[in-house]
């Protein structure tokens, strides 16, 4: 149990309808260099929860304090399903850059629940008609909350969930050792 600080419930109280404080963004992938030219929706799966580890935030849900008398908890949440936060879409034909901006738009626009880890990300294949992709390219749209997350930790979550290699990190690689040890070991806890 951890208690959000001061500047993370804030973020959480500046929270309106049509203003969520949650931070995202795209990344988008060319599968035809992966094992057999594709990357399967399960391998995704299955990569995050080998290393959700690398930060808490991914198991960890708020905890709220009765009548609002001092600020949130965070708690580990003991019914933590990956497959509830990482989602399958594809955009429809023809699958152009307007598509994929309209539908990265409107993910953003919905605000994270607080019952769950603030965090959620989509696989968004079909993106068949974007002229400078290569055609077996699909996006990641990440969005997580800021109370859980700042730019700092961000960027380090992204690279720990990424390889800067063709072969991925053992189980159990930490960020310290993904990042090398001048930015893991500066890393704040989230």
């Amino acid at each position: 149990m951890k208690q959000l600080s001061g500047q993370d419930a804030m973020f959480l109280h500046a929270e309106l309808d049509g203003l969520p404080q949650h931070i995202g963004g795209v990344t988008i992938y060319d599968q035809s260099t992966a094992p057999g030219g594709k990357v399967r929706f399960k391998q995704i799966l299955a990569m995050l929860e080998a290393r959700a580890h690398l930060s808490p935030i991914f198991r960890r849900k708020l905890a709220f304090v009765p009548y609002g008398l001092g600020r949130p908890y965070w708690v580990e949440d003991p019914d933590f399903d990956i497959e509830y936060h990482v989602r399958h879409i594809a955009l429809p034909k023809p699958g152009d850059w307007r598509q994929l901006c309209i539908l990265a738009a409107r993910l953003h626009a919905i605000p994270l629940p607080r019952d769950k880890p603030m965090w959620e990300m989509y696989v968004i294949e079909g993106l068949n008609n974007i002229p400078w992709l290569p055609k077996s390219s699909f996006a990641i749209y990440t969005k997580m909350h800021h109370a859980a997350v700042d730019g700092h930790t961000g960027t380090e979550i992204t690279a720990g969930m990424h390889d800067t290699s063709p072969e991925p990190a053992p189980r159990g690689t930490t960020v310290t050792a993904v990042l090398g040890p001048s930015l893991g070991s500066t890393a704040s806890p989230v």
